[in-house]
This record gives C-alpha cells, structure tokens and sequence, in this order.
C-alpha cells in the first residue's frame, strides 16, 4: 500500500461540521528531546537503584515536563500532583503483585483468587485514578473534575467486560466506546460540563476496517512465509544430512526470520496505532465544552509512519531515543488538535470560570484519591 493510499484512508476520518462562527485555536508543543532526555536518564536510574521506589517521583518530573510544555492560546497546563499520592497506588499494585507471586509459590491454584480480587478491584482504582488525574489538572488556574460514579465504574469495566466471551467478542467495539464515554463525559472544566456523545455504527465501522486490513496484511505475510519455506525447501538437498551447516542457507533462514518479524510488528504497529488515531479523532468531533468544540487533523500516513519510526529507533538504540520518540509523537499530536471557539468568548469563557473556581480550584483533593499508572 502506497503514501497516496495511506493518506486517501485518513481522508475518512471524520470532520467537525465548520461553523463560521467558531474559529480553531491550535495547541503548541515547545518540549524538546535533549532536555526531556536529561529527566529521563535521571528518573530512569534513581528508579533502578531505588528497586522502583523512586518511579512516583519520576512520573510526576515526566508529566509535570510535558504539561508545562504544552500551550493553548499562550498558556500552559499544570500538573498538580504529589509524588506520595502516586506512591500509594504504586504500592497497592506493589502489594497485589507481591501477594500473586507468593500465592503462586504455595500452590499455582491460589492465584485465581488473587486474579479475581484484583478483577473486582481494578473498577475501583480506575475511578479512583481518573478523579485524581483530572483534579490534578490544571489551565490558567483552573482545575478539571471527574464527575464519574463507582457504580458506572463497575458496570462499564467489569459488567461490559464480562459479556465480552459471550459475544464472541463481537461486543468489544462498544465497550471500547463505553469505557471512553464513562470518562469524557464525567470530566468538568471549572462549572463547565463536557458532552460526549458517539455513535456505536462509527465505533464498529472503524474496527471492522481495521480488521479487515489486519487480516489481509496477516494472510500476506502466510503467503510470503509458505511461499519462501517452499523456495527452501525445492532448493535444499535433502540427501544430505548437514544441510544446516550450510553457512549460507543458514544466514538465508536467519533474514528470513528476522523479515518476517519485522513485518509482524510493522502489522501490529499499523492496526494498532492506525486504530487509534481514527477512534481518537471521532471522539474529538463528537465532544464539547459548552459551546466549544474539537478537532483532531492528524493524518493516518504521517501519524503510523512517526509511531513505525519510533519504534524502531527505540529498538536499534537499545532504547535511549525513547525520549526522542515520546517528544516527537507528542509534538505531532499537540500540533493537529484545535479547541474550535466561539468567536470573541475565549478569554470571557476562562475569566468566568477563574471567579468561581478560585486559584487552582478549592482544596478538593481527596487523599485516598491516588494514581495507578493507567
């Protein structure tokens, strides 16, 4: 499939009707990769010899970083949080994994307790992770809310979830949905509500396409291995018993194996992040905050070719351009994502909200609220 192609597949992506009357305000990104990579060698060696204690304490350098480094009309976002709240939800996964591993010791049957109560559990800790994310969240002095509810939680996260091998799987697309509409359209900005409201035909719609060239894509890569084990085979003497001390048959299998891979991952790369970027710019065309409204204009080729790209530079460099990687994803995204704004009402709408929120909102932050690394 050729650029052309790829970019005839992203002119699919749905558009926000365009009012004359709102008027697109851009994102800015102003990170870079050196200075990130400076925090990231950091967090990444304090957390080794701290045995991982030290990764609440990175994540909050991470987000606060990324945060600060990204502007909507000349201001940027906080990041609020406290390393010691990451530090509890560390610890509860911590202590969970702990207990699995030790159930396993005494006997592998115990550990399906253990998995069930961490099942029964796992609703909780997202509700719980997505309020403290989004009070920890911040712009120009005011906070973001989750309004969300436990009993939603469990219903979207467990209930839905369990129906998922009752319908042979075919119900994943809706809870996928389900599970995006429980947190965008629980989030308040300030007074403001957002409103969030897809459609289900959209969500099958763009999985059925992904799975349809998944497949595809999947039956090519059988048809190229059945077609090259086939070469081998025709051009192999099987009279002679050393056929694999043959230095050259031998190098021939290796690039083989190491092609065919390479090809699987670029497979998995191109559902996955494709995916993504369609879902992820249906849900901006569909959601608002009052009058404002969003737009995503992220391209499939540009977007699938940034991710391929980092994946392999995270791979050839054993992992040091990662911090390379994040920013440049991060830099593309935040540049291609507009607030569409009323026009006139921009500076109005946040000087409102600033008066009844008050300096990064009231003192609402719950303690047992905690960060699980979601």
């Amino acid at each position: 499939m050729g650029s052309n192609e790829f970019e005839s597949v992203g002119d699919l992506q749905p558009r926000v009707p365009q009012d004359p009357l709102l008027q697109p305000v851009g994102f800015a990104f102003t990170g870079n990769a050196s200075e990130y990579f400076r925090i990231w060698i950091v967090n990444l060696l304090l957390s080794i010899i701290t045995l991982g204690f030290y990764w609440p304490w990175a994540m909050v350098r991470a987000r606060r970083y990324f945060y600060s480094n990204t502007h909507l009309d000349g201001h940027s976002f906080d990041y609020l949080a406290k390393p010691k709240n990451l530090l509890i939800g560390y610890l509860i996964v911590l202590i969970f994994f702990a207990i699995y591993l030790l159930a396993g010791l005494f006997n592998p049957l115990f550990i399906y307790p253990v998995i069930l109560v961490y099942g029964l559990a796992a609703p909780w800790m997202i509700y719980k992770a997505f309020r403290f994310r989004a009070k920890n969240t911040a712009y120009r002095n005011v906070r973001f809310k989750f309004c969300g509810n436990l009993g939603d939680s469990y219903v979207t996260f467990l209930v839905w979830a369990a129906l998922i091998p009752f319908t042979f799987g075919f119900i994943l697309p809706y809870w996928e949905m389900k599970k995006k509409e429980y947190f965008f359209d629980n989030l308040q900005f300030g007074k403001t509500f957002f409103n969030f409201k897809p459609k289900a035909v959209d969500y099958y719609k763009y999985y059925l396409m992904f799975f349809a060239i998944g497949m595809g894509l999947y039956f090519i890569l059988i048809f190229l291995i059945i077609g090259s084990a086939a070469v081998f085979g025709a051009t192999a003497d099987t009279s002679n018993p050393d056929i694999f001390a043959d230095e050259g048959l031998t190098v021939l299998m290796i690039i083989g194996a190491v092609v065919g891979y390479a090809i699987l991952m670029l497979i998995g790369v191109l559902f996955q992040k494709g995916l993504w970027l369609f879902i992820f710019n249906y849900n901006l065309s569909v959601w608002n905050l009052g009058r404002f409204g969003f737009e995503s204009k992220m391209k499939f080729a540009k977007y699938v070719g940034i991710a391929v790209g980092n994946m392999f530079a995270g791979i050839f460099s054993l992992g040091l351009l990662i911090p390379w990687a994040k920013i440049r994803i991060t830099k593309y995204r935040m540049e291609n994502i507009y607030v569409l704004v009323p026009e006139g009402e921009f500076g109005e709408h946040f000087e409102a909200e600033m008066e009844d929120e008050g300096t990064f909102g009231e003192a609402a932050t719950d303690v047992m609220d905690f960060e699980v690394g979601l």
